[in-house]
């Protein structure tokens, strides 16, 4: 998911929960003078920026932006400038040296928004976090455990026109999409690394799109496939989502003047935590 200025132009749905879960936890977790705050999976900016930044304590030291996308990152670099803020590019599916600077002081906070249902290894991730932060640090995490888009995902796996272009979709499927707790699975997971959990809730999400070209930007914008899929192919790839996407019920509600709307609904695992 590389595609920085697409992303920019269609994750209202990730925009809209990152601003409410903010307002809804923040007034609970403990700050002081001087805090390292460090947002995990920051994409092309715009929330660390927008809605994290301005709710942070004027007396901040640093704030840092990290993702996967050297894309998202040089984006995010290019757009955003403030004093206390910087974006680094970081893997949190792999190992993070002990020597790394970001390691080394470590943060007071972390969040992290619809980043770890992209990572397969769970526990590695949680364990990246655990060791990023510092004794008496705390962490926000949000993402996607359930959501209809990864059943489209499998059912196109199952054309022979699309399964070249996806032979590892389950990369890209979240790890908690068949569980049937995923708020205690990853409870559990937190807990086993060494996490205090204050909360975690697997809670129930509903956001409706204006119409079906916006559900479908919003499609393209985080889709890991197209970019291996010729470009005489895209409309028609896109095409066959919304297609699948119908099957599954995801076009079913109309407003009062007769236009389609397109409702989605899904489920965000939603973790508060504090390392000893």
């Amino acid at each position: 998911m590389d595609k920085a200025e697409l992303y920019s132009a269609a994750h209202d749905l990730q925009k809209r929960d990152a601003g409410l879960l903010l307002s809804e936890y923040l007034r609970s977790m403990t700050w002081g003078p001087g805090e390292r705050v460090l947002d995990l999976g920051c994409g092309p900016g715009f929330v660390t920026t927008q809605l994290l930044l301005p709710r942070l304590p004027l007396d901040l030291d640093l704030l840092v932006g990290a993702d996967v996308s050297a894309a998202m990152v040089k984006h995010a670099s290019d757009r955003y400038c403030h004093p206390k803020l910087k974006f680094v590019q970081l893997d949190l599916g792999t190992d993070i040296p002990v020597d790394s600077e970001l390691r080394t002081p470590g943060f007071d906070k972390i969040f992290s928004f619809y980043c770890l249902h992209w990572i397969l290894d769970q526990r590695r991730a949680v364990r990246n976090i655990f060791n990023l932060l510092r004794p008496g640090g705390e962490a926000l995490i949000v993402f996607v455990a359930k959501c209809p888009i990864f059943n489209v995902y499998n059912s196109q796996y199952q054309k022979p026109e699309w399964r070249i272009y996806m032979e590892d979709v389950h990369r890209f499927i979240s790890p908690y999409h068949q569980s049937e707790d995923p708020g205690e699975e990853f409870n559990e997971l937190l807990r086993e690394v060494g996490l205090d959990v204050i909360k975690c809730e697997c809670r129930k999400n509903e956001y409706t799109y204006n119409s079906t070209d916006c559900l479908k930007e919003s499609i393209k914008a985080v889709n890991p496939f197209l970019d291996r899929i010729p470009q005489n192919l895209h409309e028609e790839y896109l095409n066959d989502c919304l297609l699948e996407a119908s099957k599954l019920k995801f076009v079913e509600e109309n407003n009062n003047a007769g236009e389609t709307l397109t409702a989605v609904r899904y489920e965000l695992i939603i973790a508060y935590a504090r390392k000893p």
